[in-house]
């Protein structure tokens, strides 16, 4: 007898393939058997999904830190989407390990946010989290988490701290990561030069890692920034992921055609072959300190406020933004904690400060570094050339996090509660210009076989059973700019790991069946 029997679903392999109707079992954690014989089988849960899509479950290939696991319902959002894997730890920044120099942040961290802090190792922080997981997890080493725990001067790492980060990286992929971030446009990773990115990309590879990188620029120096990352891949030989690749800026829409054709022809030459994700938005989402002058940083956090009471430094960001050309009536501040700037373009708060906006930019980073912003910066044309390139995954670019957490931290970038649901509204069922089987591909079995995750992307005989169960005609993105906390609706069931998470359209508040994936 099986747990469950699917009957008379439409399912799609995730391999590219036309869809065939028929019936699957579920034993345990694994999918047990697919066929019509399945027709007159016995099980203790039989499920009637006539009119339904039974496809592999979708893989988040880059979401954040890792913090909101100790929340319940942390995952609900992503569930909704028919996410079953998420992969975090992008962009630079990890949960672990966790130096010497990281102490005072975390602690910070720990406080503003309301998640215990009681671990330093990778594997430690695995064990903490280990039996609150909705979905399953796999998490990628920050490389600035890296250079915050062992560097002292941002600028020059010296050879002992250089061997301190390659050491760390290597014992937390032996605990279980599955590669290396970088987050080049952020403090303190923005600081580092190429020799040492590589030398941190050979460690990841000799223990069967990849490298993923947010690029050191994704406006006007795009090309030379992939360049780069591809450069970090040549020499170390290790699988390369360009993140949420994007053209910012109007003068560098156009960019992203010529940015493929970089990739394709990478690929042509090589044998570890690099790949992009995508958000279906034209906004942007991070802290509005990365769009000032990036030496301002060079001394931590801490030292920033007191640097920008400095006339010098306003005047400085005023030439970086005219620089940059940033249109700041399009740059939205979504922090809430300061009530008098939520919810105001910087060009709205500039107008009513009657300053300039080197001076309102730096007036809000002082009174909070942390404060988020949301940018609407990205070509649509340039958003589906992206998307629809062959070896193109799809992320949300969004932590876990639940919706009535403790703590609020501004307001998410819809793609949080939608970016899944919009893919496949936007480019299945509304422009049609991808068919299921591949438009499932690209949010299954591509991402599995890049990630290395075994066992999972595919819906085949012996696979573990994370699937979701969705109806094709109702999937619907329900969040918006102004409106984010808003969840997708069309899946009606998703199991992880072979337990029902999502019944009935519901997330079944105590399934907790993820596990920790290397």
């Amino acid at each position: 007898m099986y747990d469950t029997l699917i009957l008379h679903a439409r399912i799609f392999s995730g391999r590219k393939e036309a869809p065939r109707t028929t019936h699957l079992a579920i034993q345990g954690d694994r999918i047990a058997a697919i066929g019509d014989e399945l027709a007159e089988a016995d099980a203790h849960e039989v499920i009637d999904a006539t009119g339904l899509y039974l496809t592999p479950g979708f893989i988040d290939t880059h979401a954040s830190t890792g913090f909101g696991y100790f929340f319940p319902e942390a995952a609900d959002h992503k569930l909704y989407q028919g996410i079953t894997t998420e992969i975090f730890g992008n962009c630079g920044t990890s949960p672990g390990p966790i130096g010497e120099g990281l102490l005072p942040t975390m602690t910070r961290l720990s406080g503003e946010i309301g998640f215990p802090f009681n671990w330093r190792s990778l594997g430690e922080y695995f064990e903490a989290i280990s039996n609150k997981l909705q979905f399953n997890i796999a998490s990628l080493v920050g490389h600035s988490t890296l250079r915050g725990g062992y560097v002292k001067d941002v600028n020059q790492p010296t050879a002992a701290e250089q061997q301190a980060m390659q050491q760390s990286l290597s014992q937390a992929m032996d605990e279980g990561a599955i590669g290396l971030s970088s987050g080049l446009i952020y403090a303190p990773g923005c600081f580092a030069d190429l020799q040492e990115l590589v030398d941190l990309a050979r460690v990841a590879k000799e223990k069967g890692g990849l490298y993923a990188s947010h690029v050191r620029n994704e406006r006007d120096k795009l090309e030379e920034a992939v360049e780069e990352a591809l450069t970090i891949g040549d020499q170390a030989g290790i699988k390369v992921l360009v993140s949420h690749l994007k053209a910012a800026e109007k003068p560098n829409w156009g960019k992203i055609e010529r940015v493929l054709e970089m990739i394709e022809k990478y690929n042509d030459s090589h044998a570890v072959k690099t790949k992009v994700d995508v958000y279906p938005y034209t906004a942007v989402s991070t802290k509005m300190r990365a769009f000032i002058p990036k030496y301002l940083l060079d001394q931590g956090m801490e030292a920033l406020p007191i640097r920008l009471q400095k006339a010098s430094a306003l005047e400085d960001i005023d030439s970086w933004v005219a620089q940059k050309e940033y249109d700041l009536d399009k740059m939205l501040i979504i922090s809430n904690d300061i009530p008098e700037y939520h919810g105001k373009t910087v060009h709205e708060v500039s107008r009513e400060m009657k300053q300039s906006y080197g001076r309102t930019m730096g007036q809000v980073i002082a009174e909070n570094s942390e404060t988020w912003i949301v940018y609407h910066c990205i070509h649509e044309e340039d958003m589906d050339k992206a998307v629809l390139w062959d070896e193109a995954m799809i992320c949300t670019d969004s932590w876990s996090y639940p919706i009535n957490a403790p703590k609020t931290i501004g307001q998410p970038h819809p793609r949080s509660y939608g970016a899944f649901t919009a893919y496949l509204e936007r480019y299945v069922l509304q422009q049609q210009s991808l068919q299921w089987p591949e438009a499932i591909y690209k949010v299954t079995k591509l991402p599995a076989e890049f990630f290395g995750l075994e066992g999972r992307g595919e819906v085949k005989e012996g696979y573990f059973a994370d699937l979701v169960l969705f109806d094709p005609l109702h999937i619907r993105n329900h969040a918006s700019y102004l409106h984010p906390r808003q969840l997708s609706e069309g899946v009606s069931y998703l199991w992880v790991n072979g337990q029902k998470t999502i019944s009935q359209k519901l997330v079944q508040a105590h399934a907790m069946a993820g596990r920790v994936l290397s």
